[in-house]
């Protein structure tokens, strides 16, 4: 029997029940066991080992984690504190054997303390709890003593009706025999659906499958709750995410920004993932543009679990409509998976530090003024051009291994919904979430303008003539701000338009969201009516409806419709309407 079975999982739970037992902090394993067979007489069977499984969540979903053994084993403080002193219920279950599920009779010895009563119909003895469910279903006809001058009556209608022995659970609509189904109903959905529990065995077809996937992994029951300032927003995003105490990433995540009024109903969530994802990309990690990126030797940041943090941010980012972090080199990715460095050469490898230096070595005909550095980044062979592809191979390795700490606690945070055991099993589906991809995969006017679905005027009127203009004026600033100087890091970009019309910054991933995209646009032509004195205005955000309103008396000239919507992107960005 495994934890990944629902349907018997409930039955155990059935045959075990929940009780508290009387545990102290010195038992021992084998104590532990001896004191569960005493209290449970169907685990005297189990021969074979066993584990604890502790429930967690609930409002119809729950996941079960399994309480790590100690080294000795489970002890009783190790029980004592995973039931939180009894209060939570803990699932036995066996590792090589199955425990007999059927019900228990109602003579066992586990009732002998239980008071009893007497079935009037059938006569039997048996636990009140159980007499109460018996009651309504013993089918023995009930018998009336007849004396000799009473005629015994052959067509009498019997006692009561035949009653259907099968219902179906009003929770998950199977059917379940009526003795048992109150018993049932009373735990009945607190457990996952067993396909999302298991996990995932099937080869994916493509990244879509992937992200699907994830998104059946979120645990919905709560929130994992972040309020986080704008100000320094990726420090203070990690340090929030590292030390949270009530709730797990694997939660869905709520994001509020400090002194904002918006609600967080998916664009906030993607506004802070596509921050905090970008963030993590120059904070922690470092490349040539285009070629991909490592992570920084930072042992600092290594001994504060930042690299951890940064895995889950990009389980978290691919589960719940955040971007994916397409930036890793592909030696890196393949390390995340193998363990290994057998994927990494000069090809692969970009260092700010080593590859100019490989470059030199390649090219120099004497290496004797390399000789110290050589040494240092660990070749210990004869320095001499024939050994030159050793050399560059130790400085490459070199470069590789001193983060491979960084990306060994990088996979841990990718453990997250189990994301890198998919990975493991679909690896060249999942590199292109992971790997920088030589396409372009960013927002570009076409991608903006062609979402657009403008609620027009009737077509001949002068404000339909109005609204057709300012479409325009839209597109020409896109098309503008994408032939600008993609070096100047201040300069608007296309994608930053796209964030604060949106939440996010990036394309969706998935087709289906991408079908459904739109943002609607709406023209205010009232502006001048209900404020006569004013002389400017801005368009009015709603990211979470993907909506816009322009207001069309300010926006008819091409110039001032530039330097309108340049101050509106640039200081426009914070949720201060709802």
């Amino acid at each position: 029997m495994t934890p990944s079975s629902a349907e018997e999982l409930q039955h155990m739970q059935a045959g075990l029940g929940k009780r508290h037992l009387s545990m102290t902090d010195d038992l021992t394993h084998s104590e532990v066991s001896s004191l569960f067979c005493d209290t449970y007489p169907k685990m005297k069977s189990a021969s074979g080992g066993w584990l604890l499984y502790k429930a967690s969540g609930g409002q119809g979903r729950r996941r079960l984690n399994l309480v790590p053994p100690e080294s000795e084993g489970y002890s009783g403080s190790t029980i004592r504190c995973a039931t939180g002193g009894g209060k939570t219920m803990l699932y036995i279950v066996p590792l090589q054997d199955e425990f007999d599920l059927s019900p228990l009779p109602s003579d066992a010895q586990e009732f002998s303390l239980m008071p009893k009563a007497e079935c009037k119909k059938c006569f039997k003895m048996m636990p009140l709890q159980i007499l109460a469910l018996h009651v309504r279903e013993c089918d023995t006809l009930e018998y009336e003593t007849l004396s000799d001058s009473e005629p015994e009556v052959t067509n009498s209608p019997p006692a009561f009706e035949e009653k259907s022995t099968d219902a179906k659970c009003p929770v998950c609509m199977k059917t379940f025999p009526l003795l048992e189904l109150e018993f049932h109903a009373s735990f009945c959905g607190d457990l996952e659906s067993p396909d999302i529990m298991k996990p995932q065995n099937e080869v994916m077809s493509c990244e879509e499958d992937v992200l699907r996937w994830l998104a059946a992994q979120v645990d919905t029951s709560k929130d994992f709750s972040i309020c986080v300032s704008r100000i320094n927003l990726v420090e203070r995003g990690l340090l929030l995410w590292r030390r949270q105490k009530i709730s797990s990433p694997v939660n869905t995540l709520k994001i509020t920004f400090l002194g904002e009024a918006g609600v967080d109903t998916g664009a906030l969530r993607k506004e802070f993932l596509t921050e905090l994802i970008g963030g993590i990309e120059t904070r922690l990690f470092e490349g040539e543009e285009g070629k991909g990126k490592m992570p920084k030797y930072s042992l600092n940041d290594l001994d504060n679990g930042l690299f951890r943090v940064a895995g889950e941010v990009f389980a978290v980012s691919l589960a719940q409509g955040g971007p994916a972090p397409r930036f890793l080199q592909d030696w890196c990715y393949d390390f995340l998976l193998s363990g290994t460095l057998e994927n990494a050469n000069k090809d692969n490898v970009y260092d700010a530090e080593f590859s100019p230096l490989i470059k030199m070595i390649e090219e120099a005909s004497d290496l004797s003024s390399y000789s110290e550095q050589i040494v240092n980044y660990g070749f210990t062979g004869p320095i001499n051009e024939d050994n030159k592809q050793n050399i560059t191979r130790a400085i490459v390795m070199h470069a590789a291994a001193r983060r491979t700490l960084m990306l060994q606690q990088l996979r841990e945070g990718l453990q997250l919904y189990r994301l890198i055991d998919t990975m493991e099993k679909n690896r060249e589906v999942c590199r292109s979430l992971f790997v920088v991809q030589g396409g372009n995969d960013k927002v570009d006017s076409h991608y903006i303008v062609s979402h657009l679905a403008p609620q027009m005027s009737e077509s001949g009127t002068l404000k339909h003539t109005k609204e057709v203009q300012i479409l325009n004026h839209f597109q020409d600033f896109l098309m503008e701000l994408e032939d600008g100087d993609a070096q100047d890091e201040a300069a608007l970009s296309v994608p930053q338009v796209m964030q604060w019309l949106t939440g996010q910054a990036h394309r969706h991933l998935l087709l289906s969201e991408r079908e459904a995209f739109k943002i609607t646009v709406q023209f205010d032509h009232t502006c001048m009516q209900r404020l006569p004195s004013h002389t400017l205005c801005y368009p009015i955000i709603s990211a979470c409806t993907q909506t816009i309103t322009f207001p069309t008396a300010h926006l008819s000239n091409s110039n001032e419709f530039k330097e309108i919507m340049k101050t509106a992107v640039q200081h426009g960005g914070c949720f201060y309407r709802v």
